[in-house]
């Protein structure tokens, strides 16, 4: 791998983690979940329209031959998928909530299948049923026969982010990083600026003070930075190389967790970790190979 490319995921991992733990600081100070995603997401709409200003881009030509895809994509993941994120998270930990997100590596190949025609290997299935078991792991601790509302809500966003993977790598094909994550990013903020009215039009008295309001804008900005790190990597080493990286994230989630946030886990969850991320090492390395139809 190319060193820069190796610094560009390193900071995204890093910086991925750290949002995780970001999020769950500004949750536990009871900022509205919707307020939060709005406001996060216009940070992150605003240092991408800056980057795509200062490439000499045309917003408005991006927008107009591309928008089907951006609301796709701005609906379903930057808007419902931050919604769902936060929810969940709001009853979870921000360790749990970032193991469990790493089963999208499973849901993306069940996805390739269905929208791309890409069939995985026979070992793949095994490998999803042990990751599915270290989910269970995780989210229950060994103490409790079902997880929780929120591991369970986090579960379902592990499958929208399989989806959007799956549809994103499509529209990647033939649109820059910079411009998908432009048009998503404006779709994605103004869907929530809606959902606010809808169902905060008060939530933005809930930030307590100044100190809280800009943590929330520094979680877009690392965010919108680490993705675009992310894409920078993928398009020079390839998905195996810099999902590799992704499997950092969980890791340094959980010693910030425990370090920052206090979230403690026991021998079952670090057993069901280790599983996870074994299982996604895997996947990551596995071949698919084209459907006969």
């Amino acid at each position: 791998m190319k060193r820069r490319s190796i610094v560009y995921l390193i900071i995204y991992a890093v910086v991925l983690a750290l949002g995780h733990i970001l999020q769950k600081m500004v949750l536990n100070y009871g900022v509205d979940r919707f307020v939060f995603a709005f406001l996060r997401m216009t940070m992150g709409f605003v240092v991408i329209t800056s980057l795509l200003l200062f490439n000499k881009y045309k917003p408005l030509k991006v927008i107009k031959m591309n928008f089907r895809h951006f609301l796709v994509l701005g609906i379903g993941f930057s808007g419902l998928g931050i919604t769902l994120k936060l929810w969940g998270l709001s009853m979870t930990t921000a360790t749990n909530a970032s193991f469990i997100m790493s089963l999208s590596s499973v849901t993306s190949v069940i996805f390739a299948y269905f929208l791309l025609k890409e069939q995985a290997l026979k070992r793949f299935y095994a490998v999803a049923l042990l990751m599915i078991g270290g989910v269970y792991l995780v989210t229950t601790g060994g103490k409790q026969m079902l997880p929780r509302t929120g591991d369970l809500i986090i579960l379902g966003l592990a499958f929208l982010i399989g989806f959007m993977h799956v549809y994103g790598k499509k529209v990647l094909s033939s649109i820059s990083v910079l411009e998908t994550s432009f048009g998503r990013s404006l779709v994605g903020m103004f869907f929530l600026g809606i959902l606010v009215v809808l169902f905060a039009p008060s939530g933005f008295s809930t930030i307590p003070n100044l100190p809280i309001f800009l943590l929330v804008l520094a979680n877009g900005f690392t965010f919108s930075i680490s993705v675009i790190l992310f894409y920078k990597a993928l398009q020079t080493e390839g998905a195996s190389n810099a999902g590799m990286f992704a499997l950092l994230v969980p890791v340094i989630t959980a010693l910030l967790g425990n370090l920052v946030l206090q979230e403690t886990f026991n021998i079952y969850q670090i057993v069901g970790g280790l599983i996870i991320l074994a299982g996604s090492f895997l996947i990551s390395r596995f071949k698919l190979k084209q459907a006969n139809f």
